[in-house]
C-alpha cells in the first residue's frame, strides 16, 4: 500500500482546497480505513473551507470532506471489503481516509456508489425533516421551501413516497419549479414576493401541516399565514438568509412547532435506521435526481460549480480506480 494518496487539501481556511499529493493516513483505535470510491461534494463542505463553520474544526492543512462512500480496508467493526458510507467533518476526499467506526453505516447491496454517495448528506437532509424529524402523517399537506434543489427534490419525493394528500413546492427559478413538479409537487409557486404568495394563498388552501424549510428569513415568514394548527416546521438550512422576524402570536395561537435539523447532531442511530431505507428508495426509483460524476483530481472544477450551483443536480467525486 503506498504511503501517498491524492487528497483535496486545504492549505488555508478562506481558500479553496487543491488536488494534491499527502500522506496516507493511519487508522489509529476506534477507527477504520476506508478506499474511496465516490464522495458527495455539499454545500457544508464549501461553509467548513471558509473557515465560518459553527463547529470545530482542524487546523490547516487538512483533507476537505465531510462524508464517503467507499469498502473497508481496515476495521474492528466491519469485515474487509465492506462498502460503507462514513460521516465526519474533514478527511473524506482521499484515496484512503479514517474515520470513527461508529460514523459508518453499511450501504445496502446493488446500490451504486456515487448514487450512494447522492444519498447521504444531501439525501438524508430531504428524507429525515419529513419522515423522521417532521413526523409526517399520511394524507397531510406539505410545502417544501427551496424545493428545486437536491434537498427539495429529496423531499418533495420523500412526502410523495410517505402519502402527503398535498405537495406544495416553492422555489425561485421557472427551471427549480419544473424540477419540483417533476420530483411530484401537486403544485409549484415561487418564494417571498407578492405575487407567489398570493400563489401560495391558492395552492395552501385549508392550510398546511408540514414544512421543510432550506431558506429561512422572508420566504418562512410568508409562509406562517398558511399553517394549520398544530403544523411542524422542520428548519434545515438557511439558503435565504441568516435570520428570520418572527411574529409570536401565531406560533403560540396555532400551537406551531419549529424543529431544527442537521446531520452533525442528529442522533446516529436515526442516520443507521433511515440511510439504509433512502438507499433502497433510490435504488428503485421512489427517489430520483440527477448525479453529475468528477474525478477527485478535478475537485477544484467541481468545488467552483458547487459554489454557482443552480441545476439541481448532485455532484459527487469519484476515484479513478473505483
Amino acid at each position: 500500500m503506498s504511503d501517498i494518496v491524492r487528497a483535496v487539501v486545504i492549505r488555508e481556511y478562506g481558500q479553496p482546497p487543491t488536488t494534491e499529493d499527502w500522506a496516507a493516513p493511519v487508522a489509529a483505535a476506534g477507527q477504520s480505513l476506508i478506499r474511496l470510491e465516490a464522495a458527495g461534494l455539499n454545500p457544508v463542505d464549501l461553509a467548513i473551507a471558509s473557515g465560518r463553520f459553527y463547529m470545530p474544526l482542524p487546523a490547516a492543512p487538512c483533507v476537505a470532506g465531510a462524508e464517503a462512500v467507499g469498502v473497508v480496508v481496515a476495521s474492528a467493526r466491519f469485515a474487509p471489503g465492506t462498502r460503507v458510507w462514513a460521516l465526519g467533518m474533514t478527511g473524506c476526499f482521499s484515496e484512503l481516509f479514517v474515520v470513527a467506526d461508529d460514523l459508518l453505516i453499511p450501504v445496502p447491496d446493488g446500490v451504486p456508489a456515487p448514487l450512494a454517495a447522492a444519498m447521504g448528506i444531501a439525501g438524508l437532509a430531504g428524507w429525515m425533516p419529513v419522515m423522521s424529524r417532521g413526523g409526517i402523517v399520511p394524507g397531510e399537506r406539505v410545502l417544501v421551501l427551496g424545493a428545486s434543489g437536491v434537498v427539495g427534490q429529496v423531499a418533495v419525493q420523500a412526502a410523495r413516497a410517505a402519502g402527503a394528500g398535498w405537495i406544495v413546492a416553492a422555489a425561485r427559478s421557472d427551471d427549480g419549479r419544473r424540477r419540483a413538479l417533476r420530483a411530484g409537487a401537486d403544485v409549484a409557486v415561487g418564494v417571498a414576493t407578492h405575487e407567489s404568495d398570493e400563489a401560495l394563498a391558492r395552492a395552501a388552501g385549508e392550510g398546511l401541516d408540514l414544512i421543510v424549510d432550506t431558506l429561512w428569513g422572508e420566504p418562512l415568514q410568508t409562509v406562517l399565514a398558511h399553517l394549520r394548527t398544530g403544523a411542524r416546521v422542520v428548519q434545515v438550512g438557511s439558503a435565504s438568509a441568516q435570520s428570520a422576524s418572527l411574529v409570536g402570536g401565531p406560533l403560540r395561537g396555532k400551537r406551531i412547532d419549529i424543529l431544527g435539523f442537521s446531520l452533525f447532531s442528529e442522533p446516529f442511530p436515526g442516520l443507521e435506521r433511515d440511510y439504509p431505507l433512502l438507499c433502497q428508495a433510490a435504488a428503485a426509483g421512489t427517489v430520483r435526481i440527477g448525479v453529475d460524476e468528477v474525478p477527485l483530481d478535478d475537485a477544484a472544477s467541481a468545488w467552483e460549480a458547487q459554489a454557482h450551483q443552480a441545476t439541481g443536480r448532485k455532484l459527487v467525486l469519484v476515484a479513478d480506480d473505483r
